[in-house]
């Protein structure tokens, strides 16, 4: 084989393969072209269940409400379900201690004043221990919590709160059913007193037991007056202290001149009372000596 042929042979070989290259390329530009028009001929259907902005915003504002409910509900901010007609007195019993009495109890007055309060009772008390203030809140029922949690923002250290409560609705619905009775028979009372009674006993006796039914109803009254003041009004009893550092007293001290003249008048006056107690203890004595004295200075002058 000469070296033409050879040549030839290599050269068809080298058009094969290109043919081959270029007719691959062809076939993967037309596999692109196909995706392509795949692509752009793609429709969406108008019931399409996708998420637009509106969506993604109502869902975003749901998890931030959901959050907020969360944090009210630690922070115990969510409204009461007690219901409304409820008659219930809440008192509390609280002790702290502060690091000065006086301006805390200045500071408390100012949140009970805001709060439309006001002290019943105040006690004020010191030893070699403490210094002491106790004294009796009168507040809202609504500002019940908040005043106790204003109190406890000017204490060092909470010794303890006791929250108590008692439901008085039975007693109040009871009491005003009553009343409500009592008011119904004073009416028929009256009417029986303005229509039927004719005679002066007749008169007499409607005026009596209006005068009696008159009385129940101002008792009646006045328990339901009690009752509501004591469920508006709650009481906080405070006990606040400051502790007071212990100085011993001083084992021995010199006295000084004033103390020492002081005490030697008392000391001299002390002995003139005693000097005039004894005589009057020996008296009789004293009598009997100055009798014989006389009596000897007689005899003697008469041996003269």
């Amino acid at each position: 084989m000469n070296a033409i042929t050879l040549k030839r042979i290599v050269k068809s070989y080298v058009l094969i393969f290109l043919f081959f290259i270029s007719l691959s390329c062809s076939n993967h530009s037309a596999d692109y072209a196909n995706e392509e028009v795949a692509l752009e001929n793609v429709d969406l259907r108008d019931d399409y269940d996708g998420v637009d902005d509106e969506t993604a915003s109502a869902d975003v504002n749901f998890k931030e409400k959901s959050q907020g409910w969360i944090a009210n509900k630690n922070n115990k901010t969510l409204p009461s379900n007690i219901p409304a007609n409820l008659k219930i007195i809440k008192t509390a019993s609280t002790r702290y201690k502060v690091k000065n009495i006086d301006k805390a109890l200045a500071e408390i007055k100012e949140v009970m004043y805001l709060n439309g309060g006001y002290i019943s009772e105040l006690r004020y008390d010191k030893n070699y221990r403490e210094k002491q203030n106790r004294f009796t809140i009168k507040i809202p029922k609504e500002n019940f919590d908040i005043m106790l949690d204003g109190i406890q923002k000017f204490a060092e250290e909470t010794d303890f709160v006791n929250i108590s409560t008692t439901d008085v609705t039975e007693k109040y619905m009871d009491a005003q059913s009553r009343l409500k009775t009592k008011l119904e028979v004073k009416e028929r009372l009256e009417a029986v007193l303005r229509k039927r009674a004719k005679t002066v006993k007749d008169i007499l006796a409607t005026e009596n037991e209006l005068r009696v039914i008159q009385e129940e109803i101002e008792a009646a009254q006045g328990k339901i007056k009690y009752m509501s003041s004591r469920v508006a009004y709650s009481t906080i009893q405070v006990e606040i202290y400051e502790t007071i550092t212990f100085k011993e007293q001083p084992v021995s001290y010199e006295k000084g001149f004033g103390a020492k003249a002081k005490e030697g008048l008392s000391a001299g006056w002390e002995f003139i009372q005693g000097i005039a107690i004894a005589i009057l203890y020996i008296w009789p004595i004293i009598i009997l000596l100055i009798i014989g004295f006389f009596f000897f200075k007689r005899w003697k002058k008469a041996r003269k």
